[in-house]
């Protein structure tokens, strides 16, 4: 056991982040605390971003502008598929994620941005060709979302109208993430970053377990 924990560390794992998820997963389990979780969510969401992002290797003006492009065009286009109901499905967003632009939360672009980065250090750590690691990193975020929207109701983060999203919302989340990576490699973003894949790992087990917890 002690030889994998030495391992894991080794490759990037922060501790802090097992912890911080530990707790977290605490607050949403313990009644008492639930809504305290909810209230803290969107906090530790930047918290958590900051600390990946943190661990950049190399800022630019051109890796600023391209993050900020992923963020500004990513909560646009959620600003477009609330209002309209065209690209993601009729949906809502409820009070999990906080502070809300014409009914979309700010942070949302925020978490674009993280998924983005986060998939494209996962699959460039096994590939260097382009076209791999665009359409690779796209597949992962759809699969990260899929799992998303069993949870997302339940922690106040958004609703569709009908429970489950139509099949267009993972052909957007799809064609996004796309065009999110494309932009990454096209502009060489250096996106090999260990604590941002632990992460993306992290917090899809976090989700599982959530899942799980109240399918049964």
């Amino acid at each position: 056991m002690n030889r994998i924990l030495t391992y894991l560390v080794k490759d990037g794992l922060p501790i802090t982040f097992i912890v911080f998820y530990c707790v977290g997963l605490a607050l949403y389990l313990i009644p008492f605390t639930h809504e305290l979780f909810i209230q803290i969510t969107p906090y530790t969401l930047v918290l958590v971003a900051v600390a990946i992002f943190s661990h950049h290797k190399e800022w630019s003006p051109k890796v600023i502008g391209v993050l900020a492009g992923i963020f500004l065009l990513s909560f646009i286009t959620e600003v477009i598929g609330v209002a309209t109901g065209k690209l993601f499905g009729t949906y809502v967003y409820g009070e999990g994620l906080g502070f809300k632009i014409a009914d979309v939360p700010l942070i949302i672009g925020l978490n674009w941005m993280f998924l983005t980065y986060a998939s494209n250090s996962i699959i460039s750590k096994y590939t260097s060709k382009n076209i791999p690691i665009i359409v690779g990193a796209a597949l992962l975020m759809v699969l990260y979302d899929i799992l998303l929207e069993k949870v997302a109701p339940l922690m106040d983060m958004w609703a569709f109208l009908r429970n489950d999203p139509p099949v267009s919302n993972y052909v957007v989340w799809f064609l996004m993430a796309l065009a999110f990576n494309w932009a990454i490699q096209k502009f060489k973003i250096d996106t090999q970053n260990r604590p941002a894949r632990w992460l993306f790992f992290i917090q899809i087990g976090f989700f599982v377990i959530i899942a799980i917890y109240n399918e049964y």
